[in-house]
């Protein structure tokens, strides 16, 4: 018998740190830097040039999850005062392959004090525009991320140095690090320019007739007849912490507003008689019955039929875009359309009542209805001849490419700026002092109809609204909106959808001056599955790094619906389950995987489902803000972390994240990894955890406390379109001192947010017990480091039940699993605070 002989693997290396990118290092006598590379080829050689020297990499074994790739290093001496420049090539197959890009290691040679920049920009009545330069933002000594706004309704990162900062484009925000070598290599920059309820400012490039390399600030008038002013505010801090920077801005932008004491607060759990509507499971109908597609009595009898008949506990339901009785070619060319009445359109062939009645008779879970509109009624405003014109008294308001300049117009679109001819760039509103009026009165409707809950989009689109009194409509707009809203549905009941502009994203609303600290519902980011290249990994990362500043600002985060059964299903859901926002599906009839939904829900004690996810804001690790995870190759993930204080532990989650999902991606986790995901209070002292790797069944320990920061703890290689929890827990010690067994709890494993359902742990001492309680059902986990489990019992609320117990290979430990499912109860039932786990263990004889 001839044995196959099977080709070896094309070859397949990145490092770390990687081609193109600059870290710092701290300089000490005789220092080494250590590089990291991996590979899929055990025979490759690898090596990095520096100065005249070559050094060659060698083989590092380091545990490995994931996909099968090698890991080896290289120790380079550090300059004490120059930049280090490191080439790298390997050689495999007998070729040679030379990367074309160095990576660069600048040595912490100058440590700079925090530094703070203010520029204030006064509009002296009568004054409606400025371009201010900012000089202390020098576009030659630094580059990162750059909030940019490239879309009608969209802020969006982009990472560049700021010699090409867009010259008409508007900038949001900066997050930056220094390319001046005379800089603090540690430091980080964070640069705010902060709206008001007077004007709006955003940051560009110089542009024509103005001082060339110089960033201008732009401004805006939004209030006629006073003094208005915007501020633009820079952090600098040097201890390699991003996220000190970035709040030390907005603390900053807080002063100028009178904000700094503010406590922001979330809806209340339950108002007008209903949950908050995004604390249950969601689902909308946009993508489910077909993007524009009309809802109608049949396709909605029959997509609520489809939930039904897969038992799916929706609790809230919105109907989008298509169900207004809306008219076309009234203003403007034939496509488009304005509100016509508050009615629901015709072709339903029912009432607006009985439609909610379909939706609320069909799936029984279902507590809250919703309905999609825009800001300004429908795409393009009001039809000109509705009879909501005489009623409210609406007039013309003119529109203006020029208000938000810079953007490509590809064709006819929804928006009203895409028409061919700018005299139809014209909206049919309310005047301002009716604003309020109108919304209530729509409003109203829609409530007596059965609607609880509202979705308004396209709000950033008002900024194209032409002069002061534009603006002012604008501001009036949304200010009536959301007090109709609180009025009639209850508070913080309307996702603010296409937002993205200076009023939400850098002004009155977002800082939370507009609704006196009152939390609102801001979508994150654009639709989840455009047809655009690397949709789903963009999506991942535009939510997460529009996160770290919208979590810190007076919003919640909503990361958009997405697909259960299609469209990398697991990839979204997972980022949902540690979003504080709305968890939405948008299957289509029939088409739902079921073991995926309910891992994102789980039922309570009084029989009711409720989404499982953080109880926080989830962040991308700080010391991982600068690595190439978009690039293309292997290479690192996206990695964010969510805390969980109540547990003493963290999740670590990472989503394969390579230029057009054609590589996997690789890591090598530190021990500063897991520090930075635990947080500096979130380190129990003395004490050992537990990494359990969710979707590998597969665990390693981690001891604080013997552990070098840059030493690797695990590489780990992840297919395109996969995610990964880690869960980070800590080890108690059970059962005597001299033979104890420890054991961490991973909460229920069967969820991806599976340390949201804890809500207390302890340690007992008589008899030696971790008590852990719970809040949903579902499969309690713990990781005992032992393979007998003879002297471990479970309780369930103090009734000793089974467990099972499984042996992890080549850690001399087991995963034991508790079912909590008893006593769920039935809807209605009287809460109860959740199930009591103890698992106690016997000391030895």
């Amino acid at each position: 018998m001839v044995s196959e002989v099977l080709p070896s693997p094309s070859p397949e290396v990145c490092f770390q740190p990687a081609p193109g990118q600059t870290v710092f290092a701290e300089t000490t006598t005789g220092s080494g830097f250590t590089i990291y590379a991996i590979s899929n080829r055990l025979d490759v050689r690898i090596h990095v040039s520096v100065s005249t020297s070559a050094v060659d990499f060698s083989l590092n074994k380091v545990p490995a999850v994931g996909l099968a790739y090698y890991t080896f290093k290289a120790v380079v001496n550090l300059p004490e005062s120059e930049p280090l420049t490191l080439n790298y090539s390997y050689t495999v197959d007998g070729k040679t392959v030379t990367l074309d890009r160095p990576a660069i290691v600048m040595p912490r040679t100058c440590q700079t004090n925090e530094q703070e920049f203010r520029t204030v920009v006064e509009l002296e009545p009568g004054q409606d525009r400025a371009d201010i330069k900012i000089p202390w933002l020098k576009i030659d000594e630094w580059q990162g991320w750059v909030w940019v706004r490239p879309r009608n309704t969209w802020i969006e990162p982009r990472w560049i140095t700021l010699k090409e900062l867009p010259v008409l484009l508007g900038s949001h925000f900066f997050l930056l690090q220094p390319v001046n070598p005379t800089i603090d290599p540690a430091a980080s920059f964070c640069v705010y320019p902060c709206s008001t309820a007077e004007a709006t400012v955003h940051l560009s490039s110089a542009r024509d007739g103005e001082q060339p390399n110089t960033v201008y600030a732009r401004v805006r008038r939004a209030k006629a007849d006073c003094t208005a002013k915007v501020y633009i505010v820079g952090k600098i801090t040097t201890r390699a912490d991003v996220f000190e920077s970035i709040d030390g801005a907005i603390e900053m932008a807080k002063e100028y507003l009178g904000t700094s004491n503010l406590a922001y607060q979330m809806p209340p759990a339950h108002d007008r008689g209903t949950l908050w509507p995004h604390s249950q499971l969601g689902f909308c109908t946009w993508s489910s019955i077909g993007e524009y597609v009309r809802p109608t009595n049949e396709n909605m009898d029959r997509l609520v039929k489809s939930l039904k008949d897969a038992d799916i506990p929706i609790g809230s339901f919105i109907i989008d875009d298509g169900w207004q009785d809306i008219r076309a070619g009234m203003n403007g060319i034939p496509e488009t359309t304005g509100l016509w009445s508050f009615d629901i359109w015709d072709g339903m062939n029912i009432s607006f009542r009985e439609t909610v009645d379909i939706i609320k008779q069909g799936i029984p879970t279902v507590e809250n209805v919703g309905v999609w509109m825009t800001l300004h009624g429908y795409w393009n405003s009001i039809a000109s001849k509705s009879p909501l014109v005489a009623k409210y008294k609406m007039k013309p308001f003119k529109l203006s490419r020029d208000c938000v300049p810079g953007l490509t117009y590809d064709g006819f679109q929804m928006q009203t700026c895409t028409q061919p001819d700018e005299k139809d760039y014209i909206w049919w509103l309310p005047p301002k002092e009716l604003a309020y009026q109108f919304w209530k009165d729509y409003f109203s409707v829609c409530a007596a109809a059965g609607i609880t809950f509202a979705k308004v989009d396209d709000q950033a689109y008002c900024s194209f609204l032409a002069g002061v009194e534009g603006a002012e409509e604008a501001f009036a707009l949304w200010d009536g909106m959301n007090k109709a809203a609180d009025e009639i549905f209850g508070e913080g009941r309307v996702i603010h959808c296409m937002a993205h502009y200076e009023r939400m994203f850098n002004g009155d609303i977002g800082m939370g001056l507009a609704t006196n600290g009152k939390k609102v519902v801001f979508r994150n980011t654009n639709d989840f599955g455009l047809p655009r290249p690397n949709v789903h990994r963009d999506h991942i990362h535009y939510n997460l790094m529009n996160c770290m500043i919208i979590s810190r600002m007076c919003l919640i985060p909503d990361a958009d619906m997405f697909m259960s059964a299609a469209q990398w299903p697991e990839y979204h859901a997972v980022l949902r389950a540690f979003f504080p926002g709305p968890v939405l599906l948008s299957d289509r009839a029939g088409e739902h995987d079921l073991e995926l939904i309910y891992k994102l829900i789980g039922r309570t004690r009084s029989g009711v489902y409720e989404v499982i996810r953080v109880p926080d804001r989830i962040q991308l690790l700080r010391s991982r803000i600068w690595d190439p995870t978009l690039a293309s190759g292997i290479g690192p993930s996206i990695k964010a972390a969510a805390r969980f204080p109540v547990a003493n532990a963290s999740s670590l989650i990472l989503w394969s994240s390579r230029d057009s999902a054609a590589y996997a991606s690789t890591d090598i986790l530190v021990p500063s990894d897991i520090s930075d995901a635990l947080g500096t209070t979130g380190v129990l002292s003395g004490t050992k955890y537990v990494l359990w790797f969710n979707g590998h069944r597969t665990a390693i320990y981690f001891d604080p406390s013997l552990a070098k920061l840059d030493t690797p703890l695990v590489e780990i290689a992840l297919p395109p379109e996969t995610p990964e929890v880690i869960t980070i827990a800590p080890l108690y010690s059970l059962g005597g001192k001299t033979d104890s067994i420890e054991i961490a709890c991973l909460g229920l494993v069967n969820k991806y947010a599976s340390l949201a359902a804890i809500s207390e742990i302890e340690v007992l001492t008589a008899p030696e017990c971790l008590r852990t309680t719970v809040t949903f059902e579902g499969k309690l986990g713990f990781i005992a480091n032992t393979v007998d489990t003879s002297r471990i019992r479970v309780l369930l609320n103090d009734a000793q039940v089974p467990y099972k117990a499984e042996v992890l290979d080549g850690l001399s430990a087991s995963l034991i699993t508790v079912e909590v499912n008893a006593g769920a109860g039935v809807r209605g039932a009287a809460d109860a605070l959740g199930w009591t786990i103890d698992v106690c263990v016997a000391a030895s004889d």
